[in-house]
Order: C-alpha cells, then structure tokens, then sequence
C-alpha cells in the first residue's frame, strides 16, 4: 500500500474518531498556549507598574536653607502622588515593615528625619549626601525588586536635579548680592586712590632732605674709621699670636700623651703579629697533613674502582670517587695558601718591630717641643693684652660715628621706601578703581533663570539612537516563546498520534515514513498558521515583514516535527525523553533570554548544533529587524536540520519494515494505532 494511501486512511479515521479528533485540534492550538501566553505575560511589565503596591514612608523634617524652607521629603511625595508610577500608599514605618513581612508590599521607600537638612550640606566643608532607604522582600518576587530598583534610580536622578537646582538658585542670587558689594568697593577705592596721589607729593620732599642728613654722618666716619683702623690692627695681630701659640702649646701636649699610647699599642702590635706567625706556622704543618691524607684516600679510591668489574655501573661509588677527587684538589689549593699565609706572617712581625723603634723616637722628640711652645705661650699672651687696651678707645669712638651714619643712611633708605611705595599705592589704588567698577558690571549682568537652574541641575543628556526598535518585552520575546512553543508542540504531538503504528500494513518503509511525515507535517503547518494568526491578529504583535514570518514559522514547524518524528521512530518513549533533554539545551543554550556570552562556556560550544539557535536569529531580523540576509542564511541552517532528520526518519522506517517482514506474517504490522 503507498504512503498517500496509508495518509488518507489515518486522516479518514481521525476524522471519523471524536475521541481522537478532538485531541488533536487541542494539539494544534498547544503553540499558541504555550507561547502566547508567555509573551501576554511579559508583553510589557514596566506599564502595569500601577498595580504593583509600594510603601511610602516619610519622616522628614525638613530643613532651613538660605533663608528659606526646604522640605525635600514632602515635595517628593507630592510628585509620587501625581505619578501613579507604581501603586504608592503612603504609611506610617511600622505598617510598611509589617506589610513588607507579610506579603502586602514589594518594596518600601522610607525618607529618614534627615533627609532635607543633609540636602542642604552640599557646600558644606564635610557634606553629607541626601539618603533615602530602599526595603524589598527579594524572598517574595527577586524580579520586583529589580524592577523596583531601576524606579529607585530614577527617582533618585529626579531628586538629585531638584535639589541641584535649589543650589544653583542660592548661588546666583548670592552673585547679585556680591555685586552690590562690588560696586561700593569701587566707590572706596576711587577715594583711595586721590588720598595717595597727596601722599606722594609728601613722601618725595622727606626723601631729599634726608639724603642730605645722610651724606654729613657718612664723611664723619669715615675719619674716625679711619683712627680705630691702625689701633684695630695691632690689637688683632698680637691676639692672633697669643691665640696661636696657646694652640700649639696644647697641641703638643696632645700629641705626647698621644705618642705615649702609641707606643704601648705598637708594642701590643708586634707580639700579636708574633702569635700570628706561629698560628700560621701551625696551620701550613696541619694543611700540609690533609692535602696528604686527601690523595691517599683517593688513590685508594681509584684502586678499589679498577677492582670491581661493576664499578662503571655503581652511580654511589662514582659519586664518591668524584668528591674525593674534589677534596684532594681542595686540600692541595689550602696547603699552598697557608704557606703563603705563613710567609706574610713573618714579614708583619718584622715591620711589628720597626714600627714600634720609630714610635719611641718620635715620643721623646714630641716631649721636648711641648716645653718649648708652653714659654712661648706665655710671653704672647703678654704682648695681646696691651694691644687690645690701645684698640679699645678708638673702637669706642668708632661706634659712636658708625650708629649715626647707620641711622641716617637707615633713614635715607625708608623715606626713599616710603616715596616708591606711596607712588605705587597711588597706581594701584587706581587700577583697583577701574577692575571693581568692571566685575560691578559683569557680575551684574549675571541674571538666574530657571533655564540656566535646569542647566546646571542636568547639564548632560543623553539621546538614544536605536537601529531598530523593539516596542516592549513581548515583541522581543516573541522569536524566543515562538520557537519554544512550536517544539513543545510537536512534542506533544506524539502523545495524540503515534509514529509507528499503522491502520494497514504498510508495503514498504517508504510509504510508512510517508504517511506519518505527511501526518505531522500537516498538524505542524496548522500550529504554525494557527500561532500565526493570534500572534498577529489576536495579541497584536507587530512583525516587520509578515510574509517572510509566515513562510518561515512554516518551515520552522515543520522542521521541529521532523526533528521529533526521527526521536520518536527510532527510540519510541525514550526518544521523547530525549526531545525534553533537546529542549532543555536550547532553552538556554541558543541565546534566547540572556546574551550568547553570558551562557556557561560548555553550552556555547554546543549552540551551533541547536536548530532554536538559527530559528530565534531569524525570527529576530524577521519581526523587528531589516537584515533578510542574515534570516535568509539561518533559514538555510534550519532547511538542514530538516533535511537531515527527514532522512534519517526514512532510515528508520525502512529499518523497522525490514525487521517486521523477516521476524512476522505480514498482517502484523497492521497494527491498531488509536
């Protein structure tokens, strides 16, 4: 019998059948239910927010700023009043801690005391931001919260700017204020500036008088200078000479008891160089004595290795022979460095005692200058002191001339200070005149509106650019829920029809894989048709390009069927169990929720190999996108995967009819399928 007349058989049957007809109409909606339900969920979230309830609580006290009240806490409840961003109740901090326990709130915003006076910090030398508290329940719904906090964020942003704003408006009124104070400085400095220009005049005629003052004292000192010169003189050599022979006097003192100490320490030199000698003597014998012994015990070493034929083999012996070697070599270089140690030794004792002849020398010829130098001494100290009488009277003289020519001169000197420094605070008074009247005028220009406060309170923006747009999370969901749906669905399928068992006996396995791959390609195209119209029509998804959808939500189907056919043929209840590990795979490993390189590393080697990988890449560029290209070349992947299963399905069929003719009669593989 041909596989179209197997075909027609089962579908007269199926017809005929109401407890088999009406499971399989259920089956053909099952992609619809499965994805269409999943995208009206998730349609879009963010615009039933005015459902989702929110406790408010505030306890702001607010706060006094510039003069004048600023209640932060209470304009932002206003404005969470006339939002309706999410359902606000606002209540007292012990209902929203309760509520947020039991389940009545998904989040509560609480405003502390202190909320308005920490706003008001901003200029402060140790600011204190403006904090609100955010609750949430992750417990009860984790997406909520994350949806709860992104509104936080925004709220925060609002608030920042507001109160940014106030700050602008502060300061700028401040700007008009010191501008007012600007222009009376101007006036004082004007009237400055005309008081210096007197005190010039006055400064320059002191300065000329004084400098003729200062010329008089200078030629006076310059006589008497000149008489404490000579009497200076003489007093200051003769000191010098008292003082130097002083110096040498106890100099050489020093350096006898100096030559006495190194006397004894060169004696202590010379028998240390004598124990040296002999130590060193000691240790040449003592080398001497180890290099001799080291090449004995390797020469014996090297004997009793010639006398063993294993010696070459025994890695220990070898070791050992080497370190001997090394020692002898060792013991050899030490006994030639201790008879040169020895040899040194002996030449450091006789310069020992040559050393210590000289010293002794040198101590009695010290002893004899110090005597002579203490005479010396003593007759120079007699000369200095008449000198220093004679220069004492003419140093006295010489004071008195010099503090007069200093204080003139001193004099001469500041009022000629006092004239340059009148002369430049008649000019900068003058110029501080004109740069007040100038910043009087510009910061008077300054005038605050609520533009320039809304600039300054938001002076970034940011503009968005899309390539494409995706109008809220069902429509981008939609590639996703829609590949989903259609493999869940065929699925399914196997459990309503089967795909092994015939009506009659098929007379080939071609006509058996032809029948049941018309059969489930059939209710494939139905579930794709059917998916397709509610998605359209009856949810409203927007697709950009409507035929290229339906052609490929056909081929996509049909592919999933074929893909389950082969599972099921071949493995028959395992193979379902194998379909639901397939659909498991790709519900994460073919990027349709989170990012391709988000996904563990093991399921992103093996996304290539999924079919929803290139589905959900077409359907993207299909219903949102422009690039037809880059569905066409996913298309081509997923022809392949049908192809490939398809033939694999023959393979199968024509298998188990060879099993069935050779293993019985052949009535019996017209089985009962229903």
């Amino acid at each position: 019998m041909t596989g179209l007349t197997l075909f027609g058989r089962e579908m007269s049957r199926i017809v005929r059948d109401r407890k088999l007809l009406i499971p399989i109409i259920g089956i053909l909606f099952i992609p619809i239910m499965y994805s269409g339900m999943l995208i009206g969920v998730n349609w879009d979230p963010y615009g039933k927010l005015s459902k989702l309830p929110v406790a408010v609580v505030n306890e702001d006290a607010g706060a006094q700023f510039k003069g004048k009240s600023l209640t932060v806490g209470e304009d932002l409840v206003k404005e969470l009043k006339e939002k309706k961003d999410f359902k606000w109740e606002f209540v007292d901090k012990v209902k929203a801690e309760k509520g947020l326990e039991d389940g009545d709130y998904y989040y509560a915003i609480e405003i502390p005391e202190q909320f308005s006076k920490q706003a008001t910090t901003l200029l402060d030398k140790n600011p204190h931001p403006a904090a609100l508290r955010y609750v949430t329940n992750d417990s009860e719904n984790y997406l909520a919260s994350k949806i709860g906090q992104s509104a936080i964020d925004k709220l925060q942003s609002e608030i920042s700017s507001q109160v940014t704003k106030a700050y602008a408006e502060a300061v700028f009124n401040q700007i008009g204020d010191a501008a007012d104070g600007i222009a009376k400085a101007s006036d004082g400095a004007a009237k400055l500036s005309n008081g210096a220009a007197d005190a010039k005049q006055g400064a320059e005629l002191l300065r000329d008088n004084v400098a003729k003052l200062a010329g008089g004292s200078k030629e006076l000192l310059s006589g008497v200078s000149q008489l404490g010169t000579g009497a200076s003189s003489v007093s200051a050599g003769a000191a010098k000479v008292s003082d130097g022979t002083a110096a040498l006097s106890a100099g050489l003192s020093k350096l006898e008891a100096g030559g006495r100490q190194l006397s004894g320490s060169a004696a202590k030199a010379a028998g240390a160089a004598a124990q040296l000698a002999a130590g060193l003597s000691s240790a040449q014998q003592g080398s001497a004595e180890l290099a001799a012994g080291a090449a004995k015990l390797e020469a014996a070493l090297a004997a009793y290795a010639a006398a063993q034929p294993d010696a070459a083999q025994n890695a220990a012996l070898q070791e050992l022979l080497g370190a001997a070697k090394a020692v002898s070599a060792g013991a050899a270089e030490l006994s030639g460095g201790s008879t040169k140690l020895a040899a040194g030794a002996a030449q450091l004792q006789q310069g020992q005692s040559s050393l210590l002849q000289g010293v002794d020398a040198l101590h009695a010829k010290l002893a004899e200058a110090s005597k002579s130098s203490a005479k010396l001494a003593a007759g120079a100290k007699a000369t200095a002191d008449g000198a220093a009488k004679v220069a004492s009277g003419a140093a006295a003289a010489g004071r008195g001339a010099a503090q007069l020519a200093d204080g003139s001169g001193k004099l001469a000197a500041g009022s000629a200070q006092l004239a340059n420094g009148t002369k430049k605070l008649a000019d900068g008074s003058a110029e501080l005149s004109g740069k007040l009247g100038d910043a009087s005028q510009d910061s008077g220009e300054v005038k605050g509106s609520d533009a320039l406060y809304d600039m300054f309170a938001k002076p970034v923006q940011v503009d968005e650019a899309k390539l494409t747009n995706v109008p809220n999370y069902g429509t981008g969901f939609t590639p996703y829920f829609l590949s989903l749906g259609l493999f869940v669905g065929a699925l399914l399928s196997t459990m309503v029809m089967s795909l092994r068992e015939t009506s009659l006996a098929p007379k080939s396995g071609w006509s058996w894989f032809l029948s049941k791959a018309l059969l489930f390609g059939l209710v494939g195209v139905l579930q794709a048709l059917i998916a397709d119209a509610i998605l359209i029509y009856g949810i409203g998804v927007h697709i950009n390009h409507i035929g290229a959808f339906v052609g490929f939500t056909l081929l996509t189907s049909v592919t999933f069927m074929m893909i389950i056919q082969f599972l099921v043929a071949a493995f028959d209840q395992p193979g379902r169990f194998i379909g639901v590990i397939f659909l498991i795979l790709q519900l994460t490993g073919s990027g349709g929720t989170y990012p391709s390189e988000l996904i563990p590393t093991w399921l992103s080697s093996i996304r290539e190999f999924l079919p929803m990988t290139y589905t959900i890449s077409a359907f993207r560029e299909i219903v949102t996108g422009n690039e037809l290209m880059t569905a066409g070349s996913s298309a081509v992947h997923v022809a392949v995967f049908a192809i490939v299963s398809t033939a694999l399905s023959l393979l199968v069929y024509t298998l188990m009819f060879r099993k069935n003719k050779n293993s019985s009669a052949p009535n019996e593989t017209a089985l009962q399928a229903y």
